[in-house]
């Protein structure tokens, strides 16, 4: 039954997300933006919402829309035979008959895959969480960017963190460890998330694999302390939750002034990047001269290192360095290193507000000149251009 529309400067909202995870403060974030823009609520507000509640939980709150967590089929039905506009925002579980806007999983798996084939990585694994379908999509996106290459994934999954007993986790750990050790070498990890990428570099530690020598690992959500908390720090695919609470937020929004409680429209909200960290930084090769000055390389080449500098260090010939490399790599020592110092431009470009000739200065750059020349010819574009462009896709990404 559908009920009618209230005055939109007096709606109740009820919002339930888990707010102890970087996720849930990213919805809530989103949430107050659309709020503080398009007018104030009435809230309710529950910051531990995991996705199931009280068979009373409704009882007794005449409400006009709800934002929340929810994996409880009959929980949705109540919501639909009480009439109330509601947006789940996780998607544990797609059949529930609500609209959703959350994380597009898939796209998530693919970006993943894209950062580890950028390492030339040939061997590929997936760490996931049994019966969880955000976790099974993510995995599709993986396999699915790598089948597209003709190559394969080795998967493992396991029970949930929050599932399992402190017997179990050992029990499970124990197998994780024993899977990775018959893993081929060096091979390319995505865990299903940064709490299950833990997992996965405590089981490497225990087990004496090297990260990201021996098995490189990315998790996703991009959860700063865990991220910079984890040894080596993890790199991540970025959702932008943020994103999701506004999107939310709207449509529950239009689904309140039309007073229609039943909707299945989806919102998928794509992933902002990659945050890399020591946990990828690697180059899959088989020559370990050349694995070498790639390390080199990205560890020095915004300060200023060369070609001169990295043959001394490796004490190698340049004919003999340029051929190895090229046959590694596709691509000879001096456009990797400018490559490096590009990547690094774009992203202080991106993420600060320094001015060109501070960033030249940063990215290994003599002259800021050389910056602009080597920026507009290898990526079509000056730096300037490339921050307008990087700043109206933030605002646009924003609006929704």
């Amino acid at each position: 039954m559908a009920r009618r529309p209230s005055n939109p400067a007096g709606r109740r909202v009820a919002i339930c997300v888990d707010k102890s995870r970087s996720y849930g403060r990213g919805v809530l974030r989103g949430i107050a933006e659309y709020v503080e823009t398009h007018g104030r609520w009435s809230l309710h507000l529950d910051p531990r919402a995991s996705g199931s509640y009280g068979a009373d939980w409704l009882r007794g709150w005449d409400g006009d829309g709800v934002l929340a967590f929810i994996e409880d089929p009959a929980l949705a039905d109540s919501l639909r035979r009480a009439g109330i506009p509601a947006v789940e925002l996780f998607g544990h579980r797609l059949d529930l008959g609500l609209a959703h806007v959350g994380n597009n999983e898939e796209a998530f798996g693919r970006m993943a895959a894209e950062h580890l084939l950028e390492r030339h990585f040939r061997h590929f694994a997936f760490a996931g969480i049994q019966g969880a379908l955000w976790s099974e999509r993510r995995r599709d996106g993986f396999v699915e960017a790598l089948c597209k290459r003709n190559l394969a994934v080795r998967e493992m999954l396991m029970a949930a963190d929050d599932r399992a007993g402190l017997a179990d986790w050992e029990a499970n750990q124990f197998r994780l460890r024993a899977w990775l050790r018959d893993l081929p070498k060096p091979c390319g990890l995505m865990a299903c998330s940064d709490r299950h990428a833990l997992r996965v570099l405590d089981a490497c530690r225990t087990e004496g694999i090297a990260v990201p020598q021996e098995i490189a690992v990315i998790g996703v959500d991009n959860d700063e302390e865990t991220c910079r908390l984890a040894h080596p720090p993890l790199t991540s695919v970025m959702d932008n939750a943020r994103q999701v609470g506004w999107r939310a937020a709207s449509l529950l929004d239009e689904l309140m002034a039309r007073g229609n409680s039943v909707s299945n429209q989806r919102v998928l909200v794509p992933p902002l990047g990659v945050a890399t960290r020591r946990s990828t930084e690697v180059t899959a090769v088989a020559d370990p001269l050349v694995a070498r000055a790639c390390d080199l390389i990205r560890e020095r080449a915004c300060e200023g290192l060369g070609v001169p500098e990295l043959l001394a260090a490796l004490r190698i010939s340049k004919t003999s360095f340029y051929a190895r490399f090229k046959k590694c790599l596709g691509r000879l020592p001096h456009e990797e290193i400018l490559r490096t110092r590009l990547g690094r431009a774009q992203c202080l470009l991106r993420e600060t507000g320094l001015s060109t000739a501070e960033i030249a200065g940063r990215c290994g750059f003599t002259h800021p000149e050389y910056l602009h020349v080597a920026f507009k010819r290898e990526l079509r574009q000056t730096p300037g251009a490339f921050r307008r462009q990087s700043r109206a896709d933030k605002e646009n990404r924003a609006k929704g």
